[in-house]
């Protein structure tokens, strides 16, 4: 009897296995989308599975990175901004001279992608090649007012001279002017921009917020018997006293976290220092607006008109989250008893943590269903909220005791 042969081999190779051919299909799609994602005029093939397999692999995944980078480059670079409350110093790539700014999409929410339509389903891929297209369009952009914030892209020369601002317009919510003008004491709104001092500031109140619960067992505290495992001599093994050691296996843990406070010292003169700064910041990037009232200019406490006016108020200039929601820190006198028309909400309590009845306003009720607008009274305006918001609007009431609030002597 004759052995049997194995049949012989192909000369492209050993045969492709039904999971690395699928992986190849994946490659060459990418590939294809990304081709078409460049929109070249030259004409050009994708490489195939079968290309790929004879050794195309590494030149095609080169050709697919690179349309890829390209693309997301030519995407992505008129959005290209650094703001100063982040590092203190404008940049902007397409200019303020132009007063629209376009928004990627036709429903602000979902920046470029439509979910829920059931359209192009079947198929992921498809999806993915859509929403691109969609991203990349741009002929059905939906376009904002610019809003009345006086953006600006470099800080003035003579920033930090601490002189007033006068006549700052009073708008209302829907972005109508009232006539009205107030005055930003430069003493306050124009102090140089210390950026260490407002970091000293940000950690100051970062490590005060920490609760510090976190907290591990000891060898003392975790469940088990203190009793010796096995004898020391005889079994010709390591010797081991107690099981509950940092070595075994559900012992205690070594230097493990306790429960403490995380809470710094920091001077109330820096403190104070370091809201001036953060202050001085946004009205130097012209991101700062005073309205008249946050209560009786909403005409209803429901999300979707105050979206509606603080695109008319605020346009583009406040668009956070991927150009898909507005950034806005609203400081106002909080509504009482004695206002009329004020709603009933309730709030946490600091020492009970239980919610308590309280009084709201109009602004802030409709505001708690849009997750990057915040309403709070002036008393809690500090360096970390004014930082981390895209604009600060205040209402004139608020400002005034702001004023009075920071000029007042430091209690010692």
């Amino acid at each position: 009897r004759t052995p049997p042969t194995r049949p012989a081999r192909s000369a492209r190779g050993p045969p492709i296995t039904m999971a690395a051919r699928c992986a190849l299909e994946r490659v060459a799609r990418l590939a294809t989308r990304a081709h078409r994602t460049t929109r070249v005029s030259a004409p050009s093939s994708a490489p195939s599975a079968a290309a790929i397999a004879r050794g195309g692999f590494a030149s095609a995944r080169g050709e697919a990175d690179a349309s890829r980078s390209s693309s997301n480059a030519s995407a992505t670079a008129h959005r290209a901004r650094v703001d100063i409350s982040r590092g203190f110093a404008a940049f902007s790539v397409d200019g303020h001279a132009e007063s629209r700014l376009a928004v990627r999409s036709p429903t602000r929410a979902f920046a470029g992608r439509t979910f829920g339509t059931g359209q192009g389903a079947d198929d992921d891929d498809k999806d993915e090649d859509a929403a691109e297209d969609d991203i990349l369009d741009d002929d059905e952009d939906v376009v904002l007012a610019a809003g009345v914030l006086p953006r600006r892209d470099a800080l003035a020369p003579d920033q930090g001279s601490m002189r007033d601002c006068e006549g700052v317009p009073v708008y209302s919510l829907t972005g109508v002017k009232t006539g009205e003008t107030v005055t930003l004491p430069g003493r306050i709104f124009d102090v140089p921009l210390r950026v260490d001092v407002a970091h000293r500031v940000v950690v100051w109140q970062r490590n005060k917020r920490r609760s510090g619960l976190h907290k591990t067992k000891t060898r003392a505290e975790v469940r088990g018997t203190t009793k010796k495992a096995r004898p020391q001599k005889g079994g010709g093994r390591a010797r081991v006293g107690d099981l509950r050691a940092p070595q075994m296996r559900g012992g205690g843990v070594a230097h493990g976290p306790v429960v403490r406070s995380h809470e710094t010292g920091l001077q109330r003169k820096v403190r104070r220092l370091g809201l001036k700064v953060a202050l001085s910041a946004k009205q130097a990037e012209g991101r700062v607006v005073v309205l008249d009232n946050a209560h009786e200019d909403v005409a209803e406490a429901k999300t979707k008109w105050l979206d509606q006016a603080l695109d008319s108020l605020l346009g583009a200039g406040a668009l956070a989250a991927g150009d898909r929601q507005h950034s806005v820190l609203l400081a106002e006198i909080s509504a009482d008893e004695t206002t009329p028309g004020a709603l009933i909400g309730r709030r946490r309590d600091v020492r009970s943590s239980d919610f308590v009845p309280t009084f709201e306003s109009r602004a802030k009720r409709a505001s708690k269903n849009l997750p990057h607008v915040h309403v709070m009274h002036q008393r809690g305006l500090n360096v970390y909220d004014i930082l981390r918001y895209r604009s600060l609007a205040i209402t004139k009431d608020a400002l005034k005791e702001l004023v009075s609030r920071i000029d007042a002597p430091i209690k010692r």
